[in-house]
């Protein structure tokens, strides 16, 4: 009952804006080149309720809530995979030209990418777009960076030729890189430097507890050692350290990086540390005793110094208007490109298929991610759009992307398919997607579980 409360609504409410959105595209694409729309429905099935327009269009809610469909005048179904006489009459999708039918069927998926940009670019304007420099504060020992000869002050300028602004470019393309070398262009002392680096796999397990395969790079951004949160009663509030402090020193040594600071921190236990901090424009000196503390690692327990103090986080850079649909538009190629590579190495057997998830993982996600907060729901919903806008352009018949291959061969011949070869491919497409939909169905009552609950039940 539980997953019903915390998980559907949220994620039937993501998927109806979506789907609307996707079949808005279709509908006012017909519109513009003069096709007519007999029906707009949200879900499939028997309708709940409706309307119809002075059109004609019956616009309808139907009692299965996943997916949608607009049906052209001459459909015989509402993937458009048959057609009766009058999809050749005035308004009917036959009668229109090779060109505007391809406009139709392309604006379903443009229109997830506009919306996923368009919201970015709200976002970017209103709450601001996080912004990290590109420069490396840390670099771990043994890892895939320090093997390739990074250090700690490289400015990463590019990596395998793409330029890189921000540290969370980094952090999106390290997501993807296990299993091939990546090709850093850096800026170190004035001058350009280009070295291989070959990222580690890390298996890991998220929040949500989706298994996953990522690449680890072994850096960690610069990041200012000026403090933000100080914990009421830990040895930093102690030791007289405040919210806004920069950290200039410790033992003597100058801090340039909140990492190296935690680092230091935590390797010196119960140990009186001199600490100078610049506060209001002045030095301050002071001393500070971090708290032994246990920790609980693969290798065991050990006992680690701890103050109590987080970073500052930086106030996201607010953009004006037109600098923020540019960015809304290099968001949806950057996270389209991350999507496509990610199936890619699903093909390609890097990552394992049992990361292929359905319509339960992606309703849990939904769930837990309202859970968090609002605008992570909106994040998550923005690459859900652009999800759907990319699988449904895979040239399977049944897909958009289906419906544009044949128009292609319509074009390339001068004349449609027949009926029975568009009939046969569309069969063909079908089983495929109802075999995906199975298999990542089959994948998520493995992630919860139900098959060994089953087992337990049964005895």
């Amino acid at each position: 009952m539980s997953i019903v409360i915390d998980y559907l609504p949220w994620f039937l409410g993501l998927l109806t804006v979506l789907v609307f959105v996707h079949e808005l595209g279709h509908y006012t694409a017909a519109r513009l080149v003069g096709v007519h729309a007999e029906a707009f429905s949200i879900g499939f099935g028997p309708e709940l309720f409706g309307y119809t327009d002075r059109r004609g269009c019956r616009w309808r809610f139907a009692l299965i809530p996943l997916g949608g469909y607009v049906k052209m005048q001459g459909d015989v179904d509402p993937a458009s995979t048959g057609h009766d006489e009058r999809a050749e009459q005035a308004g009917g999708l036959l009668s229109a030209s090779v060109g505007a039918r391809a406009l139709i069927f392309a604006a379903g998926p443009a229109a997830n990418f506009l919306l996923a940009g368009l919201v970015a670019a709200v976002l970017y304007a209103t709450v601001g777009q996080p912004v990290t420099q590109p420069v490396i504060g840390a670099v771990a020992a043994e890892g895939a960076a320090a093997t390739a000869g990074l250090r700690p002050g490289d400015r990463i300028a590019a990596i395998d030729g793409e330029a890189i602004d921000r540290f969370e470019q980094v952090r999106d393309i390290e997501l993807m890189s296990a299993g091939r070398t990546l090709m850093f262009t850096v800026e170190r002392d004035g001058g350009a430097v280009d070295l291989a680096v070959e990222p580690k796999n890390l298996a890991l397990e998220d929040r949500f507890g989706n298994r996953y395969d990522r690449g680890d790079l072994g850096i960690r951004a610069e990041v200012p050692p000026r403090l933000g949160v100080i914990e009421a009663g830990a040895a930093g509030a102690a030791g007289g350290l405040e919210a806004g402090d920069l950290i200039v020193r410790i033992d003597g040594s100058p801090i340039r990086d909140f990492g190296v600071l935690a680092d230091y921190v935590r390797a010196r236990p119960d140990k009186a540390l001199a600490v100078t901090v610049e506060r209001a424009g002045a030095l301050v000196d002071l001393t500070i005793r971090p708290r032994p503390v246990s920790e609980t690692t693969p290798a065991g327990e050990r006992t680690i110094g701890r103050i109590g103090v987080s970073a500052a986080q930086p106030d996201p850079v607010r953009l004006a208007p037109h600098a923020a649909l540019g960015q809304g538009a290099v968001f949806v190629w950057e996270k389209s490109g991350l999507i496509l590579d990610y199936l890619w190495q699903i093909v390609a057997g890097v990552r394992p298929v049992d990361e292929i998830g359905g319509i339960l993982r992606i309703a849990q996600i939904a769930g837990d991610t309202a859970a968090i907060s609002f605008l992570a729901l909106v994040g998550f919903g923005m690459m859900l759009s652009l999800n759907l806008g990319l699988i449904n352009l895979f040239p399977i018949p049944m897909l958009d992307g289906g419906h544009l291959v044949y128009l292609a061969i319509e074009w390339a011949r001068g004349r449609r398919l027949s009926d029975r070869a568009e009939e046969f491919g569309y069969r063909v497409g079908f089983a495929m997607v109802i075999s995906v939909m199975l298999f990542a169905t089959w994948n998520d009552l493995a992630h919860f579980q139900v098959f060994e609950r089953l087992k337990t039940w049964i005895g």
